[in-house]
């Protein structure tokens, strides 16, 4: 769309309209986005490594950070926040399995439950915009992707002091 508005030189009720339509379709059921984004965090950890225990408990734990993030969304809470929140429950959950020693390496399933969270888009954006010559933009959405990094970085902080691990 954001290419359309440039190209197509586009007014603010044009640009409304648009908007208003693509809030109007259709999307995924809640329980499909959680569970296919779920899904993603055990086949990290299988990718890495992980066998039945550790995808288990990343599949657990990317569920419940994914949930915690959108209810925290959904509250209104800052952004960054919600992703500190969501970083927190997922690693809690799987530090717990770390903690306990359930599956032979617990460690993997810590590890890649917060990435559902990287900041991969902004981070792209980023370098395309550097490269494009919009040093302005690049800038902004490099520290809005560090910004976020710093979040997830808090949230296991949090959960590895917590849990002593």
């Amino acid at each position: 769309m954001s290419w359309r508005v440039v190209e197509d030189h586009w007014n603010i009720p044009q640009i409304n309209a648009e908007v208003d339509r693509l809030v109007a379709l259709p999307h995924y059921p809640r329980l499909i986005t959680l569970s296919s984004v779920a899904l993603a965090g055990a086949s990290f950890c299988a990718l890495f490594g992980g066998k039945g225990y550790e995808l288990l408990v990343a599949f657990i734990a990317t569920f419940v950070g994914l949930f915690v993030r959108q209810e925290a969304l959904k509250k209104r809470f800052n952004p960054y926040v919600s992703i500190i929140f969501a970083a927190f429950a997922a690693s809690i959950l799987s530090g717990l399995s770390v903690k306990l020693g359930i599956g032979s390496s617990p460690d993997l399933a810590f590890a890649t439950s917060v990435l559902f969270l990287v900041p991969g888009v902004p981070l792209i954006n980023s370098f395309t915009d550097m490269i494009d010559g919009n040093i302005l933009n690049g800038i902004v959405r490099g520290i809005h992707g560090l910004v976020i990094a710093l979040a997830i970085a808090l949230g296991l902080l949090c959960a590895k002091y917590l849990l002593n691990i």
